[in-house]
């Protein structure tokens, strides 16, 4: 299995809270439906305005169809504006122990 980081730091805690409303109602209904998605995970800073998505695929090709999909692009441009810079996205092999 693979898993797929993004984080992005939002301008403010209203902005966090924009962010994780479009999460909430706009990407995880659109990676559901997605081929070999596993789970997905919001995580936000306790104190402060960064944001982490985790989502765990079948397959590094799924994961990497996912992150060059429109459905991805899409979610970039809607959320863009709230972030101060870009997304780093980072790219696991997850090892069970």
């Amino acid at each position: 299995m693979y898993a797929r980081m993004v984080i992005g730091e939002a301008l403010s805690e209203e902005q966090v809270g924009e962010f994780s409303r479009i999460y909430h109602a706009d990407v995880l209904p659109t990676l559901a439906r997605e081929s070999g998605f596993e789970s997905a995970s919001l995580m936000v800073e306790e104190g402060g305005n960064m944001a982490v998505s985790l989502t765990v695929w079948k397959t590094r090709e799924d994961c990497l169809r996912y992150h060059s999909s429109r459905s991805y692009r899409q979610f970039v441009a809607r959320t863009q504006h709230l972030l101060a810079g870009n997304f780093v996205v980072k790219i696991f092999r997850v090892r069970k122990i």
